[in-house]
């Protein structure tokens, strides 16, 4: 068994997350002390263990496989993904429930631990923040905080409110879920993206009291722009979605793989502004999406705070692996 004395650097995420690929490639390039653990191997291939006394915080091991590590001198942590595994299928379901539930904040409450070691770590993004800042309804509230301009909103469950709004834009409006709009039908699996409202859609009540949804005003687009940040450094990618019909309401349900991107030059005020909307949420890595519209305004929609990023990095050759790789090697003291 290979076992790791003292990796600096921790990466929690998934055995099928490619961008952790990408970035764990950079971190070994670079010469960095790393170990990664894949969530999913907790419980049924993963065995870990922590322990507390008078004489030191806390020790934490984790074994997986022939792979194994003390965790006791982590300095910089990346928690990109969590994923519960499949338990087998002759285990009851209350004792399933029971022993991912149980799993799921063993290793949540690990993590968390490392900040109250003696020299705390760095956190790419804490959880805690990554948490809160995927609520859309406080993206928007911090977003307008800060003087950044974002679609006229209404979030509701309320038939009467959605139709008054729906009046008052015109019937130009766009309605998108609040948090995943992913449906497991079991034979079958359905994502939900953004949207037109039609006044047929309005017509029963029933419907619209079932869930809060967001409604956003229609805005007129020059470009999608995605901006990714990483520390202090931002990337921003321009889509060209309005050449493509299946991606003009929302550039990522489209099959065409040929999307056009441009890298994009952002305004300094903008850039300026993304800066202070990831450190307002606390995040050192984020994926914002904007609009920019036939005004050159640039309109804030939302951030995802462990968005994807490896295709842009493919389409214009954009450092970004690399630099989440710098961040927590930089913090790692190695």
């Amino acid at each position: 068994m290979t076992i790791e004395t003292s990796p600096k650097v921790l990466i929690v995420s998934t055995k099928v997350d490619i961008a952790t690929d990408h970035v764990v490639l950079k971190l070994r390039d670079l010469g960095a002390s790393l170990y990664r653990i894949n969530t999913e191997d907790l419980p049924l291939i993963a065995s870990s263990s922590i322990s507390f006394s008078n004489s030191h915080t806390s020790s934490w091991s984790w074994v997986s496989g022939s792979k194994g590590a003390d965790l006791d001198d982590i300095r910089s942590v990346w928690f990109r993904r969590h994923r519960l595994p499949v338990m087998p299928p002759e285990v009851a379901a209350p004792d399933v429930e029971y022993c991912l539930r149980e799993s799921e904040w063993f290793l949540k409450g690990a993590v968390y631990s490392r900040d109250a070691l003696a020299r705390p770590v760095e956190w790419m993004s804490h959880p805690a923040n990554i948490q809160q800042a995927e609520s859309k309804v406080y993206q928007l509230s911090v977003a307008r905080s800060l003087g950044l301009a974002v679609p006229d909103t209404l979030i509701s469950n309320d038939p009467e409110r959605v139709k008054e709004f729906f009046k008052e834009k015109d019937g130009e409006v766009v309605a998108k879920p609040l948090r995943l709009g992913y449906f497991d039908y079991g034979d079958r699996q359905t994502g939900v993206f953004t949207n037109r409202v039609s006044a047929d859609d309005l017509v029963e009540d029933a419907p619209l009291r079932m869930a809060p949804v967001i409604y956003q005003e229609l805005l007129p687009k020059l470009f999608d722009i995605r901006v990714t940040v990483v520390g202090q450094q931002v990337f921003a990618a321009a889509i060209d979605s309005q050449g493509e019909p299946s991606a003009a309401l929302d550039w990522r349900r489209t099959d065409n793989e040929n999307l056009p991107h441009y890298a994009h030059d952002l305004p300094a005020p903008v850039q300026d502004a993304c800066l202070s909307y990831m450190a307002a949420l606390g995040l050192n890595f984020g994926a914002l999406d904007f609009v920019l519209t036939p005004r050159n305004e640039y309109v804030f929609l939302e951030v995802n705070p462990n968005g994807q990023w490896v295709w842009i990095e493919e389409k214009l050759g954009f450092p970004i692996s690399e630099a989440i790789a710098t961040w927590l090697l930089d913090r790692s003291g190695d």
